[in-house]
């Protein structure tokens, strides 16, 4: 009989971080999936042919909601009594920890996708801290998404278990398949947005929120529009206005500049990935860039901030370039020296699929997730 797995995210967009590989962890335990409600938890579960359960949990710190979330998770998991259980995402893996801790589930997998709190400071950054290091302790095994996370929980000292990292990092790895250049299907999309075949588009794809450097992003393209007219910048996600708000000005710039294509949230990039001719991530923290890596199977040279999560993805000078984050000025000249350098761009879009399909090749990756996850079995 197949032991009970269980996925568990505090909400459920994230569940798709783990789509094809619930069908290969399938193969030797029992999975199901748990977030808060919505139509990506239902979405997954046809999917994936999996079944579904949701317990709302709030992302932000809310004392009285999360108590009740866990005591909810508490009575599920005396229910449900899986073996295993996957917690990601700093919520639901604290929540999720305690629980199935005082269920005394067996193997309590603790799986750092970022470190929330690199972003945040004094008392909420304190709090996080705490949140990371009840989650690693009450946790059997503890996994993280790039060697840059592992390092960074070691030097602030989140905890003294073994950190895991299944093969070169990643969650879900790149679909190469899935992720392909081909510009002949742009042309459509083109004269949707009046993009016209001699302008060169800068292109984001992310959630349009300062922590992801959006209001650098946009003062460097006005610095370089005015120098390069036939530039575009092409950005593709939702704002976040409850969250994390960009300043009113760069918002206003983003809705009104005729040479900024703002097209929302959606689901399938890659056509906008095919406008573009490099691929801009000014981010300020990052567990793991997943966009990066999806840009960069597409053939998209980029310029990423140097911080953990992209410099594993972007090397410096070799399939794209590397800048400060926060940084206007460094963005800026990054912009205009690749615009103005077509052969060093031209061989940057020449090595970038491979460098990434080497590292993160996604069946590769879940071959080697399900014999960890197998292995943490076997040791009980």
């Amino acid at each position: 009989m197949k032991k009970k797995l269980i996925i568990i995210t505090t909400v459920p967009i994230s569940l798709s971080f783990f789509k094809g590989q619930i069908q290969v962890l399938k193969k030797k335990f029992d999975v199901e999936v748990l977030s808060s409600f919505g139509e990506n938890l239902e979405k997954i579960c046809r999917e994936e042919d999996v079944i579904g359960h949701s317990i709302e949990m709030k992302r932000e710190i809310s004392l009285f909601n999360d108590i009740q979330s866990l005591f909810a998770l508490i009575r599920f998991f005396l229910i449900q009594k899986p073996y295993l259980i996957h917690g990601s995402t700093p919520k639901a893996g604290l929540l999720s920890m305690i629980a199935a801790w005082v269920t005394r589930i067996p193997v309590r997998i603790y799986y750092i996708h970022g470190l929330r709190y690199h972003g945040s400071k004094g008392l909420k950054r304190r709090i996080l801290i705490l949140m990371e290091k009840i989650s690693c302790f009450f946790a059997t095994d503890v996994f993280s998404v790039s060697t840059g996370v592992k390092s960074v929980l070691k030097e602030d000292e989140i905890t003294k278990k073994e950190i895991n990292i299944i093969w070169n990092g990643s969650v879900n790895g790149i679909d190469s398949s899935y992720f392909f250049s081909d510009p002949s299907s742009t042309k459509l999309l083109k004269k949707k947005y009046n993009i016209l075949d001699e302008d060169f588009v800068y292109g984001f794809v992310g959630r349009l929120v300062s922590d992801k450097g959006i209001n650098e992003l946009v003062k460097a393209f006005l610095k370089v529009n005015a120098i390069h007219g036939n530039t575009k910048l092409l950005l593709v996600g939702n704002f976040e206005n409850s969250l994390d708000p960009l300043d009113k000005n760069v918002q206003n710039e983003i809705e009104t500049n005729t040479s900024i294509i703002y097209t929302g949230y959606q689901s399938d990039i890659r056509s906008y990935l095919n406008i573009m001719n490099i691929f801009v991530f000014p981010s300020y923290r990052e567990g793991f860039g997943i966009s990066l890596m999806e840009a960069a199977a597409m053939r998209l040279p980029a310029i990423s901030s140097n911080i953990i999560g992209c410099n594993e993805i972007i090397k410096d000078n070799y399939n794209g370039v590397l800048i400060p984050p926060k940084s206007i000025n460094s963005l800026q000249n990054a912009m205009i020296f690749l615009y103005e350098s077509m052969d060093i761009l031209k061989g940057m879009a020449n090595v970038s699929r491979q460098y990434v399909i080497d590292k993160y090749e996604q069946r590769e990756l879940w071959s080697k997730t399900l014999i960890a996850y197998s292995k943490l079995v076997e040791k009980k």
